[in-house]
């Protein structure tokens, strides 16, 4: 199964995670999950994904 969540390289040169079937930026508590260090945002994706994949039973 495709993650649902990914990374996208600034032209600032910091990273966003998105979500890669809207294309959007992810908002975890009402807070953008944008303009972050990439050990950040790699770590953050990670989790994310691992917990879509529990909440859609992929374990």
């Amino acid at each position: 199964m495709p993650q649902r969540y990914g990374i996208e390289k600034t032209p600032e040169g910091t990273w966003d995670i998105v979500d890669v079937f809207t294309g959007l930026p992810v908002v975890e508590v009402g807070v953008p999950l944008i303009d972050m260090p990439i050990d950040e945002a790699d770590d953050l994706v990670d989790l994310l994904n691992c917990r879509d994949r529990e909440h859609r039973g992929d374990t």
